[in-house]
C-alpha cells in the first residue's frame, strides 16, 4: 500500500513538473505572443513611414507650395499614412493636408505622440515624429492603430507613450503607470498595456490546445452550424437571382442639375418586393457582392434602362452608372453600352475605395469603351487610399467629390480649402467635378462660388423611378 501511495505520489510530482515547465511556460508564451503580434503590427506601419525620412529630406529647406504635391503623393501612395506635416524652425511649417495654415500647437517632444484632439477631425490621433536637427523634424499622422488595438484572446490591449494612452475606437485617456501589464516595443518608444483578462485568455489557450477528440467534436458541431448556415444562404441566394432575373431590382435615377438645369443623373439600384416594399441598397448590394452577382445585377439594371430610353428621349443628358472592373470585361455589357451609348451620354462610375488588379488591361478596356462614346467618372473621390495613383494611371473625364466633404463645408475651412485643392487639380487635368450629397442652399451657395455647379443631392432630388425622371424632365 506504501508503495502504490509513493507511486501516485511520483506522478503527481512529474504532472506537477509538467504544468509548470511545460504548461506554463507555454502559457506565458501564449499570452505574450498574442501581444507581440499587435506590436508588430504597429511598428510594420511605422517602419513604411520611416521609410520615408530620407526621400523627404531633400525638401528641408523648400517652400511649402513646393512640398505640397509630393507630400501628397507620398500619402495617396502609403495606406498607412494619414497626413504629413513638416516642421521648420522649431514650429509646424507645412502640411499634406492644410499646406501653410498647420496647427499652432506644442511640437511633440517624444518619437511618438498620441493627441487627444487632431485640429483637423477633431478625434484622437496618432502620429511618429522624426526630428532631422534641433530645428527640422517631420511628423506622420498614422491611419488605423486603433484598429490593432482593443480585444486580443489575453485581455484588453491600448497603445501608450508613456504619456498618454490610445485605445480601441480612439478611446484617448492619461497614463497610469503600474496599472497594467506592459509591453515595450524593441524599435519604437511605445509600450503595449495589456489589461489581463485571465478567465479568457486561460479559455483561449484551451481552445488552441485542446485535445484531439474534443476538436473532432467541435468539428462535428461546427459542420451542422455551417450547414444550417448554407442553407440560409443558399436560400438568400436563390431569392436575389429570382429578383434579379425577375427585374424586381430596378434603376432608379438621381438627377444631377447645373445652374438649376437637369443635365443627367446617377442610376442607383433598388430592390422592390412583390408588396411594393422598396427595400434601400445597403440591406442587398453587400450580399449582391457577397454572392458575386454584381456583373449580373448591373447587366438587368442596363437591359431596363436600354427598354427605357428606347420609348423616351434623353438625347443630351449624361447618365451615370456604377461598374466594377470584371463588368468592364464582360463582351454583353459593352454591348449594352454600345447601345445606351447612341442615346446618352454613358458615364461609367468606378469607386476607389477597391484598386484595380491589372493596371493595363483596364486602360486598355477604357480604351474600347472611349470608342463607343462612353466616359468615366471616379466615384466617391477622396475617400480612398490611392486617389492621386487612381488619377495618374487611368484617364477620368469626371471627378465626383465625396458627400463627405460636402457635409462640412459650412463650418470646417479645411474642408473648404481641400475641395478647392481637388478644384485645382480637376482644372489643370482637365477633368469634370460634381459634388455629391447637396443637402441645403447654403451648402449650393457655397459650391457655387467655388464654381463647382454640377451638383446632386436631395437639396434637388431624391432618387426617383425612371417614369417620374421621364416626368420632371417633360416637364
Amino acid at each position: 500500500m506504501k508503495f502504490i501511495t509513493n507511486k501516485y505520489i511520483v506522478y503527481l510530482l512529474i504532472f506537477v513538473v509538467f504544468v509548470q515547465f511545460f504548461v506554463v511556460k507555454d502559457y506565458e508564451n501564449f499570452v505574450d505572443n498574442n501581444v507581440r503580434s499587435t506590436i508588430e503590427s504597429i511598428e510594420y506601419k511605422l517602419d513604411s513611414a520611416k521609410e520615408t525620412v530620407g526621400e523627404l529630406q531633400k525638401f528641408k529647406e523648400k517652400n511649402c507650395e513646393e512640398m505640397m504635391l509630393p507630400l501628397q503623393k507620398i500619402v495617396a501612395l502609403n495606406p498607412m499614412i494619414n497626413s504629413i506635416s513638416f516642421v521648420r524652425d522649431g514650429a509646424y511649417y507645412c502640411s499634406s493636408i492644410a499646406g501653410k495654415k498647420v496647427s499652432s500647437a506644442v511640437l511633440p517632444k517624444r518619437e511618438i505622440h498620441i493627441h487627444e484632439k487632431n485640429y483637423l477631425t477633431g478625434m484622437p490621433s496618432f502620429s511618429y515624429y522624426h526630428q532631422y536637427n534641433d530645428d527640422h523634424g517631420v511628423q506622420f499622422y498614422m491611419k488605423g492603430i486603433s484598429v490593432d488595438l482593443g480585444d486580443s484572446p489575453v485581455g484588453h490591449l491600448s497603445l501608450s507613450n508613456k504619456e498618454y494612452v490610445i485605445s480601441k475606437n480612439n478611446v484617448f485617456s492619461v497614463y497610469v503607470p503600474n496599472k497594467k501589464q506592459t509591453h515595450k516595443s524593441e524599435k519604437y518608444d511605445f509600450v503595449i498595456l495589456l489589461d489581463y483578462n485571465a478567465e479568457l485568455s486561460i479559455k483561449n489557450y484551451l481552445i488552441s490546445h485542446v485535445l484531439t477528440i474534443v476538436i473532432v467534436l467541435l468539428l462535428i458541431i461546427l459542420i451542422k452550424v455551417l450547414s444550417f448556415k448554407l442553407s440560409l444562404l443558399d436560400i438568400e441566394l436563390i431569392r436575389l437571382k429570382k429578383a434579379i432575373k425577375n427585374n424586381k431590382i430596378v434603376p432608379f435615377i438621381q438627377p444631377i442639375v447645373d445652374a438649376e438645369n437637369i443635365i443627367g443623373g446617377e442610376v442607383l439600384a433598388r430592390w422592390i418586393t412583390s408588396s411594393g416594399e422598396i427595400i434601400p441598397p445597403l440591406s442587398f448590394i453587400p450580399k449582391i457582392e457577397k454572392f458575386g452577382l454584381i456583373n449580373a445585377m448591373t447587366k438587368s439594371l442596363l437591359n431596363q434602362l436600354k427598354v427605357y430610353v428606347n420609348e423616351h428621349q434623353v438625347h443630351g443628358l449624361k447618365v451615370s452608372v456604377n461598374f466594377t472592373e470584371s463588368c468592364l470585361y464582360d463582351e454583353e455589357m459593352y454591348e449594352l453600352c454600345k447601345k445606351l451609348s447612341g442615346h446618352f451620354i454613358l458615364v461609367l462610375e468606378f469607386t476607389e475605395s477597391m484598386e484595380f488588379a491589372d493596371k493595363n488591361k483596364i486602360i486598355s478596356y477604357m480604351e474600347k469603351f472611349r470608342k463607343i462614346g462612353v466616359q468615366f467618372s471616379l466615384d466617391d473621390y477622396g475617400t480612398g487610399y490611392s486617389s492621386l495613383k487612381y488619377l495618374n494611371y487611368y484617364q477620368f473625364d469626371v471627378i465626383k467629390i465625396d458627400k463627405s466633404f460636402i457635409d462640412d463645408i459650412e463650418t470646417n475651412q479645411h474642408s473648404i480649402k481641400i475641395i478647392e485643392n481637388i478644384i485645382l487639380l480637376a482644372n489643370n487635368l482637365d477633368i469634370q467635378l460634381v459634388a455629391e450629397g447637396v443637402e441645403n442652399h447654403r451648402q449650393k451657395k457655397i459650391l457655387n462660388d467655388l464654381n463647382i455647379s454640377a451638383q446632386q443631392g436631395f437639396y434637388y432630388f431624391k432618387p426617383m423611378p425612371l417614369d417620374n425622371f421621364h416626368s420632371i424632365m417633360r416637364d
